[in-house]
Order: C-alpha cells, then structure tokens, then sequence
C-alpha cells in the first residue's frame, strides 16, 4: 500500500481461506455446490485471430480460479436490469445490496476476458456479494463485447451504467451522489476509462472512486513488438479491441483507448491492484499509472501483492476485500 508520500509497498500474500457465509436477514441463495461447472466457452477461434486464443486462455483461467472460491454461489438481490439499449443490444446489470436500511455507497463491478469474453454473472462471485456483506452495494455490469464492443462503445456502456444507477438508485435504497467504478483486467481498463474521459463532462456520469485490478494502461506499449517477438508470440487483444494490428499498429488510436494518456487533472482517488508474477499484464502498467497519478497531484494507491498472478484467489482474500471496501467506504 502507498506511504502518505505516494511510494508503493509490495505485499508478500498470506495464506488464508476464503469461506462466504449468509447474510444475517433472508435473501435469495443457490444450494450449496462446492464443484460448480464453469459456463460454457468457445474452444475454437471464428476468425483466425491469434487474439482470439489468448483471450480464451485468459478468461477460462480467471474462472476456473472463481470456480474455487466459494462453496456456496450468493445470487444478487435485484437481477437482469435493463439498463441500456444501443443499437438494438439489451444491457443488464445485478444489484447486490446490503443487508439494512439505506442508502448505501455503491460501485460498479466490470468483468474481465479481454474485452471480448466474460459476463456479469459468473464473474461477479465472490467479490460482489463480499462486497455487500461489507456495506457496499455492487451493480456487476454487462457490457458490449467482441466487434460490438471495440473503442470506445464498451466504454460508453459504462457511462450508460453509471448514469443509470444515479437515475435509478434511489428505488434500490443506494446513495448515488458519488458512485465507484471497479474491474478486473479488460474492466479495470474500463473502469479507468470511464472515470477519467468523463472529468469535467456530464456530471450525471461521473465516477468517485475506481479500483483497478491488473488493468492495462499503456495500449500502444502493449502493441510494441520487435520482429522476432511478432513471429513467436500470439497477437495481443488490443489488436482486436483496437482494430489494428501488431504490424503497423495504430498508435494514436491505442493512445487515445489508453488510461495513461488521458488528462489525469481532476481524476478520482484511485486503488490499483497488481501481482509482482503476473505473467500477462506487466507490473509496470500499474507502476506507471500510479506514478502518472502521483506526479499529477491525485491520489493514487498502489498495492503490489508478492507471489501473485492474473486473477486467481489471492486477489479475493479477506484482507483484499477489506482494504478495497475500506477505500471505497472512505470515497463514496
């Protein structure tokens, strides 16, 4: 965690287990099942796209660590919101709400699978519902994926949520005054995103706090290949978000979808989260988004977690969990 100065501190993970228990008042939850099958995904790439492989490498990963996580599965409190309509695709989102009377803070939760994989529904356990039980209210968000989803549509999909939730909140006993954006890979993009090219535009979809998880910052960094790493590696999918390619990619547009290279004047406090043995987002696109933050004058927290990769249980301990509702407690 950030020193008062701004300097980040590297976290060796402890050992811990993480067990869901019922809320204390009645609420809708699913039978027990300590092996629950992870959702279907496509084993085979439509378009020949070496992106396309990864993307499914990457997201089968996250959930089969999510698979493990709890033994019972939390449903939401309020599910299959229609929250938008563009260009004729419905969009919904889940409530989880509080035990006990409102309002209480509330924060968006943006899945991963590099903007082309992932859904609101398996992703969102265990950390929307623990969120909860921390006084939180999470709304897990679908957004536009694949082709229909390239920059800057999913983006705007969350602005479309946010603004939603600040329409709407009020009927869900949420405070909707300050709202917090949180995600995870492709959603911590997003979740940057959205809060940083809405400073100083439409107050009714402003974002109050974000908590990014091992999101990356630097796109055009992200497509910078030397020949011979072009001729052994898989194209990243930024080259599918962006519609480029690692050959001649387009530079300006990576920038223009990247978080580092927004105006960071007036952004929100921001938590990024981050494992030192992340083997597919390089550490140093958090380091350098919190040291961007920090030289703009913002607050920024950067909590590196020893031993830990993309995803997978140690980001959803306990004590994870405590210092992520700790922080947004503290800003919504």
């Amino acid at each position: 965690m950030n020193s008062p100065t701004g300097k980040s501190v590297g976290v060796d993970f402890p050992t811990r287990s993480v067990t869901a228990s019922p809320p204390t008042r009645t609420r809708r939850w699913s039978t027990p099942a300590p092996d629950v099958p992870a959702p279907a995904r496509p084993t085979t790439d439509p378009t020949g796209s070496q992106a396309w492989t990864l993307a499914c490498h990457m997201t089968n990963e996250y959930h089969s660590h999510m698979k493990t996580l709890a033994a019972v599965t939390p449903l939401p409190t309020v599910s299959d919101i229609e929250y938008a309509h563009p260009e004729h695709q419905p969009l919904r989102l889940d409530l989880y709400v509080p035990d006990g009377h409102g309002p209480h803070p509330v924060c968006l939760w943006l899945h991963g699978g590099a903007w082309f994989l992932g859904d609101r529904v398996s992703s969102a356990d265990p950390f929307a519902p623990e969120l909860a039980r921390r006084g939180i209210a999470i709304a897990s968000v679908d957004y536009r994926l694949g082709e229909a989803g390239r920059f800057p549509r999913n983006i705007d999909d969350v602005r479309a949520a946010v603004r939603w939730l600040r329409g709407h909140g009020d009927a869900y006993e949420l405070s909707t005054e300050r709202i917090g954006s949180w995600g995870a890979s492709a959603g911590g993009h997003l979740s940057l995103m959205a809060a940083l090219s809405s400073t100083g535009g439409n107050p009714s979809d402003r974002i109050d706090a974000v908590v990014d998880c091992y999101g990356p910052t630097d796109l055009a960094a992200r497509l910078s290949r030397t020949d011979m790493e072009r001729s052994v590696l898989t194209d990243p999918p930024e080259t599918r978000y962006l519609d480029t390619t690692v050959g001649q990619p387009d530079l300006a547009r990576a920038r223009a979808a990247s978080p580092l290279f927004q105006n960071l004047d007036g952004a929100p406090p921001t938590l990024i989260i981050h494992g030192d043995r992340d083997q597919q987002m390089a550490l140093d696109q958090s380091q350098r988004m919190h040291q961007a933050l920090v030289a703009a004058g913002c607050d920024s927290q950067l909590l590196i977690l020893g031993g830990t990769g993309h995803g997978g249980p140690q980001h959803a301990s306990t004590w994870v969990l405590d210092t992520i509702a700790g922080f947004l407690h503290q800003h919504l």
